[in-house]
C-alpha cells in the first residue's frame, strides 16, 4: 500500500517527460507561494486535527487510518471524471501542457484505483460510499472542472501537493522509532512535487496572464485546502469546517 498520498503528481509519467520544471522552491512574492502564505491558518488547522495528533503521538487507531485511506480511494474514484473534464477542455484551447497535467492524474488515479481494489478485495469504486467530506471535495473541483479555466483544475492540485509535506516536515522530530506512524511522516516529507507544480502554475500564468485572476485562485485554493482539513477531521469524528465563499475574500 503506498503511504505517500496517492494524490500527488507523478512527474515521471510520460505525457510530463518533455516539460521542463524547476525544482527550486519557489520566490514568496510568487503566486503560488503567495496562495500558500494565504492559506496557513488552514493548513494549521490540519495540524490540530485529531488524525494528525494521532499520527503525530502514533495513537491513531488502525482503522481510522484504513477508513481514511478507503475514503481516499472514494475520492480518487470518483475524480477521474473531472480530470478527464479538464483533459478535454485543455485540448480543445490547445493548452496541451495542461492537458497533460490532467492526462498524468487521470493515468496516475486508475492505477492507483486498480491497485487498491485489488489490495482490499473490492469489486469496485463504486462499492465504497464517499463520506460527506470526500463528496464536498468531489463536488467542489467537478464544479471547477466544468467551469473554471483548465489551469484551475490544475491549480486545484495544489493544496494536496503542498500540505502533506508541510505535516510531514512539522511531525519530523515524531518520525521516531516507536512511532507506528513513522512511516506516513518519513514518506511525505517530499517537496520536489510541490516545488514543480507551483513553479510550473507560476510561469503558466505569467506566460497567459489573461488567465490569471487573483481571487479565483485564492478561492480554489482555500477550497481545495479547506477540503484537505475537513478530509482529515471526518475521519476522527469532527465537526467540518465551513467552506470558503467567493464573496468573502
Amino acid at each position: 500500500m503506498a503511504h505517500r498520498s496517492p494524490r500527488q503528481i507523478n512527474f515521471q509519467h510520460n505525457a510530463l517527460a518533455g516539460l521542463p520544471f524547476r525544482i527550486g522552491k519557489p520566490p514568496v512574492d510568487s503566486i503560488s507561494w503567495k496562495l500558500w502564505l494565504a492559506c496557513t491558518d488552514i493548513a494549521e488547522q490540519a495540524l490540530a486535527s485529531d488524525y494528525m495528533q494521532g499520527i503525530k503521538a502514533g495513537s491513531l487507531h488502525p482503522n481510522t487510518y484504513g477508513q481514511y485511506t478507503v475514503q481516499d480511494a472514494a475520492y480518487c474514484y470518483n475524480a477521474v471524471a473531472d480530470y478527464e473534464t479538464v483533459e478535454k477542455r485543455a485540448t480543445s484551447a490547445s493548452e496541451t501542457e495542461l492537458a497533460a497535467f490532467a492526462q498524468a492524474r487521470i493515468d496516475s488515479y486508475r492505477k492507483y484505483n486498480k491497485s487498491f481494489l485489488e489490495d482490499w478485495h473490492i469489486s469496485s469504486g463504486a462499492a465504497v460510499n464517499p463520506s460527506p467530506a470526500v463528496q464536498a471535495y468531489i463536488d467542489f473541483e467537478r464544479h471547477v472542472a466544468l467551469n473554471m479555466e483548465p489551469i484551475y483544475g490544475i491549480l486545484a492540485m495544489l493544496p494536496c501537493e503542498q500540505l502533506w509535506p508541510w505535516l510531514a516536515t512539522e511531525l519530523l522530530p515524531c518520525a521516531t522509532a516507536t512511532n507506528l506512524y513513522s512511516f506516513w511522516i518519513e514518506e511525505n516529507n517530499y517537496w520536489h512535487g510541490a516545488y514543480r507544480l507551483d513553479n510550473f502554475i507560476d510561469q503558466w500564468f505569467a506566460d497567459h496572464p489573461a488567465a490569471y485572476d487573483w481571487a479565483t485562485a485564492l478561492f480554489v485554493m482555500k477550497s481545495c485546502m479547506t477540503c484537505e482539513v475537513n478530509f482529515f477531521r471526518s475521519a476522527c469524528g469532527q465537526p467540518l469546517l465551513p467552506m470558503p465563499k467567493m464573496s468573502s475574500l
